[in-house]
């Protein structure tokens, strides 16, 4: 550069200040791509990212047997990053549960609601039990006693009320006959509307409790789950497999009534599942980050009270691919309890004998 200079401008202070200035920012910009070039090596690009995320969802489509035209895919495609993001980001707050891809990873919350919920509301009962100074079992599991049948899948059809009274029925009917019977939703849902049940639309544990108590239930095999509305078929069954007389709620919000009754057999419940734990849960168990705003029912078959924190044993009817194999684990806090799951819980309390 000396030979094209003068030595005025040499001595000039204004041109050397801004000689200075062009070779600073000629540092940084090689410290910028130096540092760019550093960070390209330790993460993935955003292609890398983005073909990832394609794979998992196609193994995800997979799995599910998903099917999609060409315009939806690109549709459910960005609505499982969106949630595979939310699932990472939860995941890394190192809460006491782990949330997970499952079969409904491609709905928004809204279709999720549609679809698997429904607000309740109950009618009187006057039974109710009273807490009982019981010596308690520190746990209980109605799993290793036999009295409780397979995780089902309800499918696109708001009939939990339907799994978890029948589950319930089956539970008493197992302790108190020691035969375990898997018994109808199906009939449950065809035809208990006239006990204010809406079939595929939702309905209430104690209408279905009302409807068996004056009909009996028939089995699953002789009345199978279709996953939809249909006609009352009961006519064409010769006889119901199952009966009870009466059945109890618990008062809401007693822990120890909940406890009591789950340590004597398996106990419907109803929980607010309108929450994304729900929707994503793989394990471990939910204490917090859930309201009471009950839209889903579900069956208590256990609890644990030397664990930390003491939990429900609750199950699902999501199919065993979505949380524990079914079921999920739900911490015993006081008053309306963790989702709402102490305000209406209840069981069978007369189980005819054969």
């Amino acid at each position: 550069m000396e030979g094209f200079l003068s030595s005025s401008k040499r001595e000039n202070p204004t041109f050397k200040r801004n000689l200075a200035i062009i070779a600073a920012i000629g540092v940084i910009g090689l410290i910028g791509t130096f540092a760019y070039l550093q960070s390209s090596r330790a993460s993935p690009s955003l292609l890398d990212q983005y073909q990832s995320e394609e794979s998992e969802f196609q193994e995800f489509i997979q799995k599910y047997n998903k099917e999609y035209t060409p315009e939806e895919y690109e549709i459910r495609f960005q609505i499982f990053q969106d949630n595979l993001a939310f699932i990472r980001v939860q995941n890394s707050l190192n809460r006491d549960w782990v949330l997970g891809v499952n079969e409904f990873a491609d709905l928004t919350m809204e279709e999720f609601r549609k679809y698997y919920l429904s607000p309740m509301q109950f009618s009187d009962h006057p039974e109710y039990s009273n807490s009982e100074s019981l010596k308690l079992p520190s746990s209980v599991d109605w799993r290793q006693s036999g009295a409780v049948t397979v995780v089902q899948n309800q499918g696109r059809c708001s009939c939990a009320y339907a799994f978890a009274t029948t589950g319930a029925v089956e539970g008493a009917w197992k302790i108190f006959n020691g035969t375990l019977v898997q018994l109808s939703e199906q009939e449950i849902i065809d035809c208990s509307r006239n006990f204010g049940n809406r079939g595929c639309e939702g309905g209430s544990t104690d209408s279905a409790y009302k409807y068996m108590i004056k009909n009996g239930i028939t089995s699953e095999t002789k009345y199978p789950f279709m996953a939809q509305n249909g006609l009352c078929k009961i006519s064409l069954v010769s006889e119901s497999v199952a009966e009870i007389s009466n059945f109890t709620d618990i008062y809401p919000n007693d822990t120890v009534g909940v406890e009591t009754a789950v340590a004597q057999q398996p106990v419907s419940a109803n929980v607010q599942a309108d929450e994304a734990i729900w929707k994503y849960y793989k394990g471990g168990v939910i204490t917090s980050n859930c309201g009471t705003n009950l839209d889903h029912s579900v069956l208590i078959v256990g609890y644990n009270l030397t664990s930390s924190p003491n939990y429900w044993i609750v199950k699902n009817s999501w199919g065993p691919s979505w949380g524990e194999q079914g079921y999920i684990r739900i911490a015993i806090k006081a008053g309306p309890g963790v989702c709402g799951i102490q305000m209406h819980a209840s069981y069978p309390t007369a189980v005819n004998r054969l």
